[in-house]
């Protein structure tokens, strides 16, 4: 029996932990790219750089709030432990598939309009 629940839940506890660390470790980088211009050590062109950890930042944070990992989704897998399983149902997959893409897309316009917001704040 698995936690196992399409377009839901395809991660146990474990890999939630290690994604929140990730996306923890993500969000300190984008601080410290933030802290580094504002020191004057990193010229403004530069400034848009934080946009990758913030992208990660938030793709790893969604991935361990919502039991969900993008990889996984798109290779067609889940994993509770250490072993993985193939979803067996094609539709199952694609809802997979579809959830994967959304957390993606949230991620990376959220990262967007923070960099934005950075920007021209700063």
């Amino acid at each position: 029996m698995t936690d196992y629940r399409p377009g839901q839940c395809n991660i146990g506890s474990e890999q939630r932990q290690r994604r929140a660390r990730i996306a923890a470790l993500a969000f300190l980088t984008a601080a410290a790219v933030v802290a580094a211009y504002l020191a004057g050590a990193l010229p403004e062109p530069l400034l848009l750089v934080v946009f990758v950890p913030l992208a990660v930042g938030f793709e790893w944070a969604f991935q361990a709030d919502e039991s969900f990992c993008v990889r996984l989704a798109l290779a067609g897998q889940y994993a509770f432990g250490d072993d993985r399983e193939d979803v067996p149902d094609a539709a199952d997959r694609r809802t997979d598939q579809l959830y994967a893409a959304k957390i993606t897309a949230t991620s990376v316009l959220l990262a967007a309009v923070v960099t934005a917001a950075l920007v021209f704040a700063l």
